[in-house]
C-alpha cells in the first residue's frame, strides 16, 4: 500500500519493514551508532506520512505515532523489544499523536496495567460487567426526544467504573471489539423495541460501530441477525461510523453502507471534525446524518470562527440532504446558538446524561422539551441529570 511504500523510501536496504496488521508497522534498524539515529529515522517517517494520501481521487491526511525500543537496553529478545516499542507507541498516541517516544521503565508499569486490563476485559462480557447506557437526543424544531445513543460502560467489581476511552481502544487492539460490539448492538435493539409503546411515536437507537467491526465481511449479516432476533424495525436503528471507515477504500465502504441503507437503517458520520475531515468524501458515501463533534461547541462563544465553521458544516450537510446532530451541548447559550445556526438535533449533558434506564426518562417526563421564558431554548428534561 501507499503507507508501506512511503516508509520504505525513508529506510536503508539493511533495515527491515514489516506490517503487524491493521495500521501497525514495525521497522528494525540495524547497526545504529547512537539512539539519536533512531530518533532521526522516526522523525523522517513522521514527515513522509504527514503529506496527504490520494485515495480514489481524494486527499486524505493521517496521523502517526512511533515508539522506539533499543537493543539491548530495553530487551534482549524480539518479543520483549516489540512489547516495549508498542508501549512507547501507545504512550505517544496518548500524548497527542504525531510524535516519537522512547521506551522507559516507567512505561513498563503502564504496559503491565494495560495487559491486566485486557485480561480483565476478556472476562467482562461473560461476567456481565459491561452495561449499556443511553444518552438522549432531541429534535430542535419539534422539541421531542427522537433517539437514544447506546454507550458501553464497564463496571468492574474492584476497579470500579472503567472509562470507555480506556477500555474501547484496548478492545480494538486485541480483537475484543467484535464480540463487544455485537453484544451492544443486540442489547440496544432489544431495549429500543420496548420504548415504542411508551413513547407513542417512533424513537430510534443509535449504535457506534468500530471500523474493525464495519470492515468484517459478515457485518451486514450480523446487523440483520440482531434485527431479526429482537424484532426491531430497521428504520429505528442508526449506525454511527467515524471517518476512518473510508481508509480501507471508498468503494468497499460505500457498498456496505448502501446495503444497510437499503434495509432502512440510518447511517451517521460521528465526531465529524476530529478525524481526517475530508469534505469531498461526504457526497460519495451514503450518510444521512452528520454529527458535529463536541469540540466545536466547546469553543462556541470563545472563538468567533467556530460559529462560522458550524454554520458551514450545517449548510454543507443540508445541501447533501443530511440531518445535523450537534454533540456536547452543556449550556443554554450553546443550545441557543446551535438552534440559530440551523442544527436539526442536539445532544449533551444539558439535555440528559447517559442513563442505564432510558424507559424511566420516557415514563417520568414529557418527551416534549418546554421553552424557557420568551426564548426558544431547550432546557434539561430531567434536572437530576444535568
Amino acid at each position: 500500500g501507499q503507507v508501506s511504500e512511503r516508509l520504505k523510501s525513508r529506510i536503508r536496504r539493511s533495515d527491515t519493514l514489516a506490517r503487524l496488521g491493521g495500521d501497525e508497522f514495525t521497522v528494525i534498524l540495524a547497526r545504529l551508532n547512537s539512539k539519536d539515529e533512531a530518533a532521526r529515522v522516526a522523525s523522517s517517517l513522521l514527515e513522509v506520512l504527514a503529506a496527504p494520501f490520494l485515495i480514489e481521487g481524494h486527499e486524505i491526511t493521517i496521523s502517526a505515532s512511533i515508539g522506539i525500543s533499543i537493543f539491548p537496553d530495553n530487551g534482549t529478545d524480539t518479543t520483549e523489544l516489540l512489547q516495549q516499542a508498542d508501549s512507547a507507541m501507545y504512550a505517544a498516541k496518548r500524548n497527542g499523536k504525531n510524535r516519537v517516544m522512547y521506551f522507559t521503565p516507567e512505561l513498563g508499569s503502564s504496559v503491565r496495567e494495560r495487559l491486566n486490563l485486557e485480561n480483565q476485559l476478556r472476562g467482562a462480557l461473560l461476567r456481565r460487567e459491561i452495561e449499556v447506557y443511553y444518552q438522549p437526543e432531541f429534535d430542535v424544531s419539534t422539541r421531542r426526544l427522537v433517539r437514544f445513543e447506546a454507550l458501553a460502560r464497564w463496571q468492574h467489581p474492584t476497579l470500579g467504573s472503567v472509562p470507555p476511552n480506556k477500555f474501547i481502544p484496548i478492545a480494538e487492539e486485541c480483537g475484543l471489539i467484535v464480540p463487544l460490539g455485537a453484544f451492544i448492538l443486540e442489547r440496544a435493539c432489544q431495549e429500543a423495541v420496548t420504548w415504542q409503546s411508551i413513547s407513542g411515536y417512533p424513537i430510534q437507537v443509535a449504535v457506534n460501530v468500530s471500523t474493525i467491526q464495519f470492515r468484517r465481511e459478515s457485518f451486514v449479516e450480523e446487523v440483520e441477525q440482531a434485527l431479526r432476533h429482537t424484532g426491531l424495525d430497521p428504520k429505528l436503528l442508526q449506525i454511527e461510523l467515524t471517518e476512518s471507515v473510508m481508509l480501507d477504500g471508498m468503494e468497499r465502504a460505500s457498498n456496505t453502507m448502501k446495503r444497510l441503507r437499503a434495509m432502512g437503517i440510518s447511517i451517521a458520520v460521528d465526531d465529524f471534525g476530529t478525524g481526517y475531515s475530508c469534505f469531498s468524501y461526504l457526497p460519495r458515501l451514503p450518510f444521512n446524518v452528520l454529527k458535529i463533534d463536541r469540540s466545536f461547541v466547546r469553543e462556541l462563544g470563545k472563538r468567533s470562527e467556530m460559529k462560522a465553521m458550524i454554520q458551514a458544516l450545517v449548510s454543507l450537510a443540508h445541501d447533501l440532504n443530511m440531518q445535523v446532530v450537534v454533540e456536547g451541548i452543556e449550556t443554554s447559550q450553546q443550545l441557543e446558538m446551535v438552534e440559530t445556526l440551523g442544527g436539526n438535533q442536539v445532544q449533551g449533558f444539558l439535555l440528559g446524561r447517559p442513563t442505564p434506564n432510558p424507559k424511566s426518562l420516557l415514563a417520568s417526563a414529557s418527551t416534549m422539551i418546554p421553552p424557557t421564558d420568551d426564548h426558544s431554548v431547550l432546557v434539561p428534561l430531567n434536572k437530576t441529570n444535568s
